[in-house]
């Protein structure tokens, strides 16, 4: 288990390589990196608000490098300005990459569960996405099963997490539209992972509060049963169809002599 996602370590260092890389390299002027590290991870994770940060940072850096470039050759007040600015700036830029890094993580996760559509802000999409009340998105429940994935400290419950969105994204590959009435069967899933969570949260270890756990707990994995069971029959569904489609294919074919009874 990894730092901010359900990835091991290893996996989140490697995407954090290029932040590190900007801390690493500080120079006293303004040359610092960390404005196309944060594009590179806009463009990656799909925020918006971070690529407007981005590009911000670096109309800072360009203005920076021309003052530098404008004032060279003397140490005048106006170099000092220049210096002093290069390192509030490189401090500026990569603490807000710094501050990103589990949010970003935890979107190339999602990402790499199924393909990530352009948000506004992670802070906005995640209060949208764990406070709303109205049907669930193929993203947002995706959103919310790994977030609780997270939160939540049992692996038990882990793994019915990681069976239905499997399952989810099986069924998503093969069918848009039968994955957006898996919603509607199935989204009560998330307020029982919410509730569950909401009793962990508590640090209350009496009887009431474990045998609502274990409830909670077997209402999940009675759940996880019935969602593979609708996912098969949702498959054995459509692969009937194919096999009739063959039959009237096949059909047509003797009827024109084209194959032989």
């Amino acid at each position: 288990m990894g730092w901010a996602t359900k990835k091991n370590k290893t996996w989140e260092l490697r995407h954090l390589m290029w932040t590190f890389a900007s801390i690493i390299l500080f120079l006293p002027l303004p040359v610092h990196i960390h404005p196309f590290v944060m594009m590179s991870q806009a463009s990656k994770s799909k925020v918006r608000s971070w690529y407007l940060m981005a590009w911000t940072l670096l109309l800072v850096e360009l203005a920076l490098f021309g003052s530098f470039l404008f004032f060279f050759g003397a140490m005048s007040q106006g170099m000092l300005l220049t210096l002093g600015g290069s390192v509030v700036s490189y401090i500026l830029g990569n603490g807000l990459l710094l501050n990103q890094a589990k949010p970003y993580l935890k979107r190339l996760e999602v990402g790499e569960v199924r393909p990530l559509t352009w948000i506004g802000s992670v802070e906005r999409q995640q209060r949208l996405e764990l406070a709303q009340a109205s049907m669930e998105t193929p993203q947002s429940f995706v959103t919310k099963m790994l977030h609780y994935r997270k939160e939540i400290n049992n692996a038990n419950i882990h793994q019915h997490i990681d069976k239905i969105i499997r399952l989810f994204h099986l069924l998503e590959q093969k069918d848009m539209m039968e994955a957006e009435k898996f919603l509607v069967r199935h989204g009560t899933v998330i307020n029982v992972l919410r509730q569950y969570d909401e009793l962990e949260n508590t640090r209350l270890h009496n009887q009431i509060t474990i045998d609502s756990k274990v409830k909670l707990e077997s209402v999940l994995a009675q759940a996880a049963i019935a969602i593979e069971q609708d996912v098969t029959n949702i498959i054995k569904s459509s692969l009937l169809d194919v096999s009739a489609e063959s039959d009237v294919y096949i059909q047509t074919l003797k009827n024109r002599n084209l194959l032989k009874e």
